[in-house]
């Protein structure tokens, strides 16, 4: 696939570099057979075509990283304490241009004297990517918001990350398959299905769960709970 994707940037390069030449004798010279069909129709079709290969190839690099995330989603240790703030702090860099693409009111807010999580960072941080995304995806205009916040519930002892954004919501036929593996609304552009699948059973490999709400048309809240690590010496 990185041969295509490779092949698809130097076919467009070199289209650019002669593309001038064909266009500049059209002009002077009026239309003419370039492979067959009229320079004029000719030009439209090699220009599609390798916005095509060039497009497909993205989508077959982003489904095969999806799918290796998918197969390894167990593996990895579990034994790191995990800053939750730092989580969120580190996705919310990775996914900003993202942000600023799709909303102008986005915040932030972190709880405080938050207990560590025993876990994998990195995979505690796919989780909060994959919910960031699809927050972004669902929100139709720039002035529409989008939240998310770290905090602690001690009576339940919870850890919570949350995300809310304002966007489509979800309608509640899909709700009921929204976790499935492959499982998406967004195939045309280019979704693979498997974000939330891989986000939940992370969650559950943590000790953790992820619930989603969402009313169509005012948006969704994810709620990430992950349990605290509690020292030996405070259980006795």
């Amino acid at each position: 696939n990185n041969f295509i994707l490779l092949n698809g940037k130097i076919l467009a390069r070199a289209w650019n570099d002669i593309q001038s030449i064909l266009e500049s004798h059209y002009q002077k010279e009026g239309d003419f057979f370039f492979f067959f069909f009229p320079y004029s129709r000719a030009n439209q079709k090699i220009v599609q075509l390798i916005k095509g290969i060039s497009e497909g190839a993205e989508r077959i690099q982003k489904i095969v990283k999806s799918l290796k995330d998918f197969s390894r989603q167990d593996h990895g240790e579990l034994n790191q304490l995990v800053d939750v703030n730092a989580v969120v702090e580190s996705a919310i860099v990775i996914v900003q241009n993202l942000i600023k693409k799709r909303t102008q009111n986005f915040s932030v807010h972190y709880g405080e004297n938050i207990p560590k999580v025993m876990g994998n960072f990195q995979q505690l941080e796919q989780v909060v990517i994959n919910l960031l995304t699809n927050a972004c995806q669902a929100i139709p205009e720039p002035h529409r918001g989008l939240k998310i916040s770290t905090d602690y519930d001690s009576s339940r002892k919870k850890i919570l990350i949350k995300v809310i954004d304002e966007g489509e919501g979800i309608t509640p036929e899909n709700m009921k398959h929204i976790m499935d593996p492959f499982f998406t609304t967004k195939r045309d552009a280019g979704g693979t299905g498997l974000g939330l699948s891989i986000s939940y059973n992370i969650a559950r490999n943590h000790g953790g769960d992820l619930h989603l709400h969402s009313v169509p048309g005012e948006g969704t809240t994810a709620l990430l709970e992950l349990p605290p690590h509690i020292p030996e010496n405070e259980n006795k």
